[in-house]
């Protein structure tokens, strides 16, 4: 058991946006105190990003707190390829010095999940896990089958009350038993209907159809999916395409393929016709023109992990290897995955992980440290409008995670 003072202390860096960006086109000047639209008043500002600067305000009509995400000058017009505010609410405009510039007005999170990771450096405990992933698996159901998009993102948020209060917020056994995970950042996000990128995903996380340039939909999702939860169940990357690169000559494509391959299967010839790139990786026969030393298994990875039980490793294997199918046609959808027995019983009463449980594993990595308080950077983000919410079916809305918030800033060290 932790002590009661065990905890996690996460805070957000105060690092300035780039002055040179205040210019026609780019950020619009706010100032603590002025107030939005006669009702939201700025409090603190609480980062920023390529697109945008971030702050909490006020509602001044009902005290809550809110933020406000202020976009750069250039994109109020800019029509060309996906646009944010497409999917989200313009609240108001404003007119300054440096154009005109369309503001969103949503809720203020907590850190991301990554951050978290991050802190703890080692796999997660798999009660934790499964809580991530059943959230998230909600708010792909529905951004799937119900808006038609395809997030290609990783960042998944906290719902953490106090994180609003502060510039920190300190986490405690409680909060991640009792948290809603969320999805974030639907600024690189595509509608089905309108995939205007030819690559997307983070690097690490990319589908095998996106790498060789075959048409992807809204199962390049779930591979994210599976290659994040299996790092948080893991403790380490599924995939490294920048792995010995030096060494072996190869590039990080050829290495990532050759990763994916030794460990889930041959890609079906039937995917590599569909790529228009399969010929820079794949010989006439559907081999790899250039292989590695990766052949293992899933269920061997996870059993590197010395604190989960051999029960536990087999059925999350199963679990991930659902998500993970190297062809997208066999690859599980958000809805299947939901009613994998992995996460049966997550979230309810019944469950016997208690909050100490989580907090034991999470802490224990401090153990050396002598101290039982982490600190990692947060950002904060936004969800969907209420009239999107809606339209949510009623068991959706209290666990699907809709929000958008460009990456305000990622820093690695404090």
């Amino acid at each position: 058991m932790p002590s009661s003072t065990s905890s996690i202390l996460v805070i957000r860096p105060n690092v300035p946006e780039p002055a040179r960006r205040y210019e026609p086109g780019g950020y619009h000047p706010v100032n603590v105190g002025e107030i939005y639209n006669q009702r939201y008043q700025v409090v603190r500002q609480l980062g920023w990003g390529q697109y945008s600067t971030v702050w909490l305000v006020q509602d001044t009509r009902d005290g809550r707190p809110a933020a406000m995400k202020v976009l750069v000058g250039k994109l109020t017009n800019d029509k060309s390829g996906w646009d944010e505010v497409g999917i989200l609410k313009t609240i108001l405009s404003v007119q300054g010095p440096n154009g005109a510039h369309i503001c969103l007005i949503t809720e203020p999170m907590g850190p991301t999940v990554l951050y978290i990771y991050e802190c703890v450096s080692r796999a997660m405990p798999l009660s934790l896990v499964k809580r991530i992933s059943k959230h998230v698996l909600h708010a792909l159901q529905y951004i799937h089958e119900e808006c038609g998009l395809v997030h290609t993102g990783d960042n998944i948020f906290m719902t953490t009350p106090s994180a609003m209060e502060s510039a920190s917020v300190e986490l405690h056994e409680d909060d991640f038993v009792s948290t809603i995970f969320k999805l974030a950042d639907f600024g690189a996000a595509n509608k089905i209907s309108n995939r205007y990128a030819a690559i997307i995903q983070p690097e690490a996380l990319r589908a095998p159809e996106v790498i060789i340039g075959a048409e992807w939909d809204t199962t390049a999702d779930i591979w994210n999916f599976g290659c994040l939860m299996y790092e948080f169940a893991r403790g380490a990357k599924l995939f490294d395409p920048s792995w010995d690169c030096e060494v072996s000559g190869m590039n990080s494509a050829q290495t990532h393929l050759a990763q994916m391959v030794g460990l889930l299967g041959e890609i079906p010839s039937t995917l590599l016709e569909k790529g228009k790139r399969s010929e820079l990786y794949f010989d006439a026969q559907g081999r790899l023109l250039r292989s590695g030393a990766y052949f293992i298994t899933l269920e061997e990875l996870l059993q590197r992990t010395d604190h989960h039980s051999p029960e536990d490793v087999s059925l999350t294997a199963d679990f991930l290897s659902q998500a993970l199918r190297i062809d997208p046609q066999k690859r599980w959808s958000a809805s299947q995955l939901l009613q994998h027995r992995w996460l049966s019983n997550t979230d309810q009463r019944t469950n016997k992980t208690s909050p100490s449980t989580i907090m034991d594993s999470i802490t224990s990595t401090l153990a050396d440290a002598g101290d039982s308080r982490l600190l990692c950077p947060t950002e904060f983000a936004a969800i969907f409008p209420k009239q999107i919410i809606s339209h949510m079916r009623p068991n959706q809305t209290a666990k699907a995670g809709l929000i958008n918030a460009r990456t305000i800033r990622r820093i690695k060290e404090l």
